[in-house]
């Protein structure tokens, strides 16, 4: 052990400028090191540092109450502000816009309602068919919408299936709803055949040049023409047709 210890004097005695040199350039190395582990966010040597293996979001921001919010939909009322309204006010025959069509009126009917009615009117259709050449599924399509099936007041209490309104050259009875002059018939087979004589006379003469069983283009031409003034009536008459399959009696 002292023959070890003796040589290593002797070495460190004879190169000791060497020794010191490289004892330098240790140090060096080592804070370079340590300065370079911490600007990657590695630990330096000898410290112990747990990452956990996502970052930890920042608590959200606690929005201001006194700020108002916005949104794009428009909060809806309250329910006990909601008025149900009458028939006659939600059926947009009788003038309010936002109302339902007669169309969604009718598949609200029950079924069975609907097909009392058309079995009871097929035939009548078919006969206005023959004499006019207006197709029975028109017919059947407008007394269903506009008469909801025969449960309308106007169609109960006054025969009216069609909601035909006064006119100039009307001489018959009539009646008022909500403020509007509406014909009014003995039975229901008047009021079918006044709107056979209604739609292919006067204004609607030029009806009568569509085929009778072409039930799109009359659909087409009583819309055209302003028919009872409603919105889309080719649309619903259309759908009536097709949901009930009123051609078939064409």
């Amino acid at each position: 052990m002292t023959a070890v210890l003796t040589r290593l004097m002797s070495f460190a005695g004879r190169h000791w400028l060497r020794l010191l040199i490289a004892s330098g350039a240790l140090i060096l190395l080592s804070n370079k090191q340590v300065n370079f582990n911490i600007r990657l966010g590695a630990p330096a040597p000898g410290e112990t540092h747990y990452q956990s293996a996502s970052p930890i979001p920042a608590p959200a921001a606690v929005a201001n109450p006194e700020t108002p919010v916005f949104t794009e939909k428009v909060p809806s009322a309250p329910i006990s502000a909601k008025v149900e309204a009458s028939f006659l006010d939600r059926f947009s025959l009788f003038g309010r816009k936002d109302a339902l069509s007669a169309y969604d009126l009718l598949t609200r009917q029950e079924e069975r309602t609907v097909e009392a009615f058309i079995r009871r009117f097929s035939n009548v259709a078919q006969a206005e068919q023959e004499k006019f050449g207006v197709p029975a599924s028109i017919t059947l399509a407008g007394a269903m919408l506009f008469g909801q099936a025969g449960e309308t007041p106007l169609a109960k209490d006054y025969q009216n299936f069609f909601a035909l309104g006064c006119t100039d050259d009307w001489s018959g009875p009539t009646t008022r709803i909500t403020g509007q002059c509406y014909r009014t018939y003995e039975n229901a087979w008047t009021s079918v055949r006044d709107h056979s004589l209604y739609i292919t006379s006067d204004r609607y003469a030029a009806m009568t040049q569509f085929g009778e069983t072409d039930y799109r283009r009359w659909a087409a031409g009583l819309e055209e023409l302003g028919f009872n003034h409603t919105e889309d009536l080719a649309g619903q008459l259309l759908r009536t047709i097709d949901r009930y399959q009123l051609f078939r009696f064409d």
